[in-house]
């Protein structure tokens, strides 16, 4: 399985329930979740090649394992990377 995370950094995704959880990676084993706040494993998501996930745990709800599958598998802004095409565009139109 292709390493989903890009660095060390854990990433921390906000759920619509309002639960801060925050993902690490899991010693080659997928994707650990942990809710920092009340101090709760919240078990961990299986990812393979294709994408496909899977929940191990007992705590998350189908729509909280969803947004966090959704958070390792889908492209997530990067806020460090600024697009200057529009300033580009804008330049040679002057």
């Amino acid at each position: 399985m292709e390493d989903l995370m890009f660095d060390d950094i854990p990433k921390a995704v906000k759920l619509n329930t309002g639960r801060w959880v925050h993902i690490y990676r899991n010693n080659g084993e997928g994707y650990r979740a942990y809710d920092a706040v009340a101090e709760l494993e919240l078990g961990r998501i299986l990812v393979d090649d294709r994408e496909h996930w899977i929940y191990d745990g007992d705590v998350l709800n189908v729509e909280e394992q969803e947004e966090i599958a959704e958070a390792l598998t889908k492209p997530q802004p990067d806020t460090n990377v600024i697009d200057w095409s529009a300033f580009h565009e804008k330049k040679d139109r002057s």
